[in-house]
């Protein structure tokens, strides 16, 4: 993993962009029913989620994971009666009674790690036997991939945000699909960490390629598409358009019995 390239320059804003959408990454909760003790927050941060999850479901334990010493720490004082690890060796809980939440983490995943790492994750996602596997992060469908629309992209061009659409294209190419137009558009607005967020490949795959990953040994039982609301109504007071591309996908997956 590329830890320079990962470092949060300003931790606060980072930190205050997730709690914003603490409600919609539990969303899992009233929607899985076979009985299961342990949620697992993989990417816990500074373990908000996992601090949320508890006040409203208090019946389950908690646990979190992160690579970063840092926020495990951080998590460890924000939620002390909870378990965190920064090494996935250590975990203590049984994986096969537990459910695993993958929030705003997969394309992290693949932005900052190699090949090999990338199939460990997976491995540990897939192969750890967890009753349910639920994901939350940005995607979008190959079938949604055309041409950009020119009158969304003269917009951004005509606006102050133009310097950031520059500095993107520096990075990305040229936009010239929709993709790469929407790819702009989730990260426009985050330029405190701007060196970070411009670098982090958003859509490392298409949401056709993420469902096909899915072993046998797992059904999704759940399945939703959206655009995120938030990033609508920036969109829309920014630069004067509606953004209806699909912009994050929800799955939840339980293990056959």
């Amino acid at each position: 993993m590329d830890t320079d390239m990962n470092r949060i320059s300003d931790l606060n804003i980072y930190l205050t962009r997730m709690q914003r959408s603490i409600l919609d990454k539990m969303f899992f909760m009233d929607k899985v029913f076979e009985p299961f003790k342990y949620v697992l927050d993989f990417g816990c941060a500074n373990g908000e989620l996992i601090k949320a999850m508890k006040r409203m479901f208090p019946d389950y334990e908690y646990a979190g994971y992160d690579i970063s010493r840092e926020m495990i720490e951080a998590a460890r004082q924000n939620v002390p009666d909870s378990k965190f690890y920064d090494d996935w060796d250590r975990i203590d809980i049984p994986f096969e009674d537990s459910l695993i939440n993958i929030s705003s983490t997969i394309h992290e995943v693949y932005s900052y790690c190699d090949e090999k790492d990338i199939d460990v994750f997976w491995d540990r996602v897939f192969g750890s036997g967890f009753k349910y596997v639920t994901i939350r992060d940005m995607s979008y469908a190959q079938a949604d991939d055309i041409p950009v629309r020119q009158e969304q992209l003269r917009a951004i061009r005509n606006s102050s945000c133009a310097e950031w659409l520059e500095s993107f294209e520096q990075v990305w190419g040229s936009v010239e699909t929709q993709r790469q137009l929407v790819h702009f558009l989730l990260k426009y607005k985050y330029t405190q960490n701007w060196e970070r967020e411009v670098h982090e490949n958003y859509f490392p795959f298409f949401t056709e390629e993420l469902i096909k990953r899915i072993p046998d040994s797992y059904i999704p039982v759940y399945k939703d598409v959206f655009t995120l609301p938030y990033t609508s109504w920036q969109i829309r007071k920014d630069f004067g358009f509606e953004l209806k591309d699909h912009t994050h996908i929800k799955l939840i997956l339980e293990r056959k019995d």
